[in-house]
């Protein structure tokens, strides 16, 4: 896994912390500190990166105490508090920190899961809501809202927080990531939690351990959503959502057709090939690559590409065909469910894989501005269809595949 490791990690590495954010106010208020307490506080906040919180409490202590008013301060200081599980530091700081002029929506993330961890979830939701008030665009406290509802077993009040944090902030992986294996387990939202863990890889693919769930994830609906039977007859089927649902406007004049029913059927000709060869879905890497591969043809071929970037990931599938990475894609794309599969593959691809890296950094995956894969904003960019064009989609999107012997 080692090579595995050495490409993945070529990816482009977000630092999310707050000394690195870039921001003008906050550089202001570290250049308050001496040059040799900017070296301290930059190697205590590597230390807490590398897990070593306990080993800086002193130098935090010493810094907060040299500059009480310092906000990047008091902000690492009581961030290591919350990881050593102090929460009771972080709520008598949580005047200073909120009312601070530079605070911003990780501070009330952060005062807010305090008060969570503390066991108070009524008053961490107040703190939520107030940031949210202050800071819509934040996906982060839209996450934090979920996590809640999570933990009081609300799971439709949940996915309704984590899918207003994706369209508040869609690039943030974490909403996707919580969302999708709800989605995953539940009858309805199977095609969405492909959609959601996919994206949520790309967003984040240097994440290794995210990558891993949200890659099971994926072989597991997929495995169970497949059904192959070649005893008494061939019967190669797909069952992804309960129902392919379509709406009209008053007029009949515009019908709308649901993007599950388009998934599951774009899907089904794929698995034809199964069938004449009576072949059962294992659901390796390379039944994947055909099978994913066909979904995102046959999705363009027959419905000329019907919602347009309101489902992104389809679009930048096809980029990545276009530019002849989809193996090297795939590969890395479930690495982690088969690294034998994945070594034994890489000993003679390694160019192909490095040729993808390079390009998935110069394109990147990018959603926002007109871009997104949610099913809140699914039908923005949709093409509107009249009934005969919908009949003629649906009739070629097969629900099934059978073939008696």
């Amino acid at each position: 896994m080692k090579q595995m490791n050495r490409w993945i990690t070529g990816f482009l590495l977000v630092i999310c912390a707050l000394l690195g954010s870039g921001s003008a106010m906050a550089q202001l208020d570290l250049d308050e500190l001496s040059p040799e307490d900017q070296n301290l506080l930059a190697i205590s906040v590597q230390s807490i990166d590398e897990g070593l919180s306990e080993a800086v409490v002193a130098d935090f202590d010493y810094l907060a105490q040299k500059y009480p008013k310092n906000y990047i301060v008091q902000y690492e200081r009581l961030y290591t508090m919350y990881l050593l599980g102090r929460y009771d530091e972080l709520i008598k700081k949580r005047k200073f920190m909120l009312n601070h002029k530079y605070t911003n929506a990780a501070t009330y993330q952060i005062i807010g899961n305090a008060y969570d961890m503390a066991g108070n979830s009524k008053e961490a939701a107040k703190v939520y809501n107030q940031g949210l008030k202050k800071y819509p665009e934040s996906g982060s406290l839209y996450l934090e809202f979920g996590t809640l509802c999570r933990k009081d077993e609300d799971y439709e009040k949940a996915l309704i927080y984590y899918n207003k944090g994706i369209v508040a902030d869609p690039n943030f992986a974490s909403n996707y990531y919580r969302a999708s294996d709800l989605l995953i387990s539940s009858e309805k939202g199977k095609v969405w939690g492909l959609v959601y863990a996919e994206s949520a890889i790309l967003l984040a693919p240097s994440d290794e351990s995210r990558h891993e769930d949200l890659a099971k994830m994926i072989i597991f609906c997929l495995k169970n959503s497949i059904t192959t039977n070649y005893e008494d007859s061939i019967v190669v089927s797909v069952k992804l959502t309960p129902t392919r649902g379509m709406t009209a406007d008053k007029a009949m004049q515009n019908v709308y057709i649901e993007f599950p029913g388009i998934y599951e059927g774009a899907l089904c000709k794929p698995l034809t090939k199964l069938a004449v060869e009576k072949t059962p879905f294992v659901g390796d890497i390379p039944q994947l690559i055909e099978l994913r591969k066909g979904l995102v043809e046959n999705y363009f071929s027959i419905t000329d590409d019907l919602y347009g970037n309101s489902m992104y990931l389809l679009e930048f599938q096809k980029r990545i065909i276009d530019a002849g990475h989809w193996d090297a894609y795939n590969y890395f794309l479930f690495s982690p469910c088969y690294p034998e599969e994945f070594e034994k593959w890489f000993e003679t691809h390694d160019k192909e894989l490095e040729k993808f890296v390079n390009w998935f950094n110069n394109t990147g995956y990018r959603l926002g501005d007109g871009r997104s894969v949610d099913y809140i904003q699914i039908f923005n960019s949709y093409r509107p269809l009249n009934i005969i064009e919908s009949l003629m989609i649906q009739s070629e999107l097969l629900s099934e595949t059978e073939k008696k012997e």
